[in-house]
């Protein structure tokens, strides 16, 4: 048989910190997989507001850069459908694809082997009935995290899905999780475990000359408890109530990282890829993040009425459409014009698009229940702003343009190339295998 590759993104993993955890005698997938070929740096982005995973994903699956591919937002490859994508490309030139959770990738194949979207791209699913259903569990779960809602038609078919696609080896480290779901980024783990599980039961059944497979966790943990990891050696401190000072849910998250590359290296012949796209470093101050509980319930309050939907996008994004540029350009105004009355802090970064609006809560400190929002245009308030959001995290990483890759097979490359080179790379792994 002849090799299959798969690429896995680890996304914004700092490899660094895994160099760490090595050398305490951790990780030992990692260091056979670091042994065993060169490691490679990518280089994304030189301007930092551009320097976001759904923007670095989308050079990696088009083999474009920012300048060229112009996706800015998380779910906009859906407006870019003229893109060309390494999915349906490789398709075209004759090999079964399949993908879990690619970021920011929009599903243009005629026949995949499978293929799930991230929680936030709004593209079709291929699969079985229940697959789709599973998709639709995962996308409610995670959309809703913030406030820590959970339909019972997502928890029944999270179920079945755990049933159907988790190995009974496996039960007990699942249970386990569950069992410690208050622990800061368990659930995240959870998600990330599963869809491990999804992926390599369904590339058992289609073995697919290229597949992908996204996780997002370890992200999601050092954007939010990097401070708790034994790696860093910086000065700040997450508070108790936040993060127990005794737990490092970086290591725990690196550690099923590390079963999930011993169990893809297990499925044979693989040429076996991981990219992070870019990565983190430590964060220099304390920022809080804040999310809108209910989006149309607050648009209400302020006066935004005249539009046609409202879709909450990952952590503080929202994105709202309207029926023409006027309604968008007015609400543009009023959301870009409240601040805190105790601090000045603007409240919404918008970005506006002409018929809709990509906003994005920008409050960095702590609320609370005495916090007013003012609006510089009128005499609007809002008492008790701290009612309408759900505390999300504290900031503990930011992104770093210097991505890596790894591989089990060598990597014909230089050992830096730029971040638009990588397509190419996994292509050229593919045809040659």
């Amino acid at each position: 048989m002849k090799r299959k590759t798969v690429l896995i993104g680890l996304n914004e993993i700092n490899f660094e910190f895994l160099d760490y955890y090595i050398s305490q005698g951790e990780l030992k997938h990692f260091k056979k997989l670091f042994e065993g070929s060169q490691r490679v740096e990518t280089i994304s982005e030189s301007e930092y507001h551009l320097l976001e995973p759904w923007i670095q994903w989308v050079t990696i699956h088009t083999g474009k850069n920012y300048a060229e591919h112009q996706v800015f937002r998380l779910g906009d490859i859906v407006e870019h459908p003229e893109l060309g994508q390494l999915f349906e490309e490789l398709e075209d030139q004759g090999y079964t694809v399949g993908a879990i959770s690619p970021f920011n990738a929009l599903n243009k194949m005629t026949k995949p082997a499978f293929f799930v979207p991230d929680p936030w791209t709004q593209t079709k699913v291929s699969g079985t009935d229940f697959v789709k259903k599973l998709y639709k569990a995962i996308h409610q779960a995670v959309n809703d995290n913030a406030k820590e809602k959970i339909s019972i038609g997502s928890v029944f078919t999270l179920a079945v899905a755990f049933l159907f696609y988790v190995p009974i080896t496996s039960w007990g480290g699942y249970f386990k999780n569950i069992l410690q779901r208050k622990l800061p980024g368990t659930k995240a783990m959870i998600l990330d475990n599963l869809l491990a599980d999804v992926f390599i039961k369904l590339w058992k059944k289609s073995k697919p000359d290229f597949a992908n497979l996204f996780l997002n966790s370890g992200a999601h943990i050092q954007h939010h408890y990097l401070f708790n990891s034994a790696a860093y050696q910086g000065s700040l401190e997450n508070p108790e109530w936040y993060c127990p000072k005794d737990y490092d849910p970086f290591l725990k998250v690196l550690r099923i990282y590390d079963r999930i590359i011993e169990r893809v290296e297990q499925l044979g012949k693989i040429n076996l890829i991981v990219a992070t796209g870019l990565h983190q470093e430590p964060h220099e101050h304390l920022t809080y993040y804040w999310r809108l509980d209910d989006h149309k319930a607050f648009l209400k309050e302020i006066g935004i009425k005249d539009y046609k939907n409202v879709l909450p996008r990952m952590s503080r994004d929202f994105l709202i459409e309207f029926h023409d540029e006027q309604s968008a350009q007015a609400a543009a105004r009023l959301m870009s014009s409240l601040s805190c009355q105790s601090d000045e802090e603007p409240i919404f970064d918008v970005d506006n698009r002409g018929t809709s609006l990509f906003i994005e809560l920008v409050y960095p400190n702590q609320l609370t229940d005495v916090h007013t929002l003012k609006s510089s245009l009128s005499n609007l308030q809002v008492q008790n702003f701290k009612s309408y959001v759900s505390f999300v995290a504290i900031k503990n990483g930011e992104h770093n343009g210097i991505g890596y890759l790894a591989s089990n097979r060598p990597l014909v490359c230089p050992a830096q190339i730029p971040l638009t080179e990588v397509k190419e790379l996994i292509m050229n792994t593919v045809s040659q295998s």
